[in-house]
């Protein structure tokens, strides 16, 4: 499995056998360069802007946005429900989490998760993650320290953090340099290739 983030909360998934998955796109009013992928299926864990933008993305691909189980093309998918803010959904409405399965690699997108795991479902989703794609910048999701407890609780193999302002992001949120001083994490190439024995040895 080949991993590219592409900004914000979109990523490029390209599984060993080619087919690839993207993960929330979003369009040009986030302040990142256009979106240009072609996919074969587009995940999406909710309906706003920054995560649905569905026209930046070429090919015949299939949207999959709900809660569920789902196998495509060798990878098992599986939707969890969990809410955009710390109240139910009453602010911003719902997320889904979404785990991709696949080339021996377990890989959970929280999307833009807005509270800490609560249901068994929402646990499971996060517990034994190869690769946990998590916000951190609150505002809209999790905040810096929510994430940091998320993290040491679940213990992935390796936590990338998504959702924070840099210099094409405006997005009033936080950057990235709390996260990293409390984690010491390190910048990672923009495009990856992820197998269970490369990212334990490089722990």
């Amino acid at each position: 499995m080949k991993l590219k983030w592409l900004g914000h909360s979109c990523f490029e998934i390209t599984l060993n056998n080619g087919k690839v998955f993207v993960t929330d796109p979003y369009d040009e009013t986030v302040g990142y360069p256009p979106l240009k992928v072609k996919a074969d299926v587009v995940l999406s864990s909710h309906d706003h802007f920054d995560h649905n933008y569905f026209a930046a993305i070429e090919g015949d691909y299939e949207i999959v946005n709900q809660v569920g189980a789902y196998e495509r093309f060798g990878a098992k998918i599986t939707g969890v429900h969990s809410y955009h803010d710390e109240v139910k959904g009453a602010k911003r409405g719902e997320n889904v989490i979404f785990t991709l399965e696949a080339d021996g690699v377990r890989l959970t997108h929280l999307g833009d998760l807005g509270h800490l795991p609560e249901t068994e479902e929402q646990k499971a989703a996060i517990r034994g993650a190869d690769v946990l794609l998590i916000p951190m910048a609150g505002t809209f999701t999790i905040t810096t320290p929510e994430a940091i407890q998320i993290i040491e609780a679940y213990k992935p193999v390796a936590a990338i953090a998504m959702h924070y302002a840099n210099r094409y992001c405006g997005f009033p949120v936080t950057d990235c340099k709390e996260f990293v001083e409390r984690t010491s994490a390190v910048t990672c190439p923009t495009r990856s290739r992820c197998s269970r024995a490369r990212l334990r040895a490089a722990m």
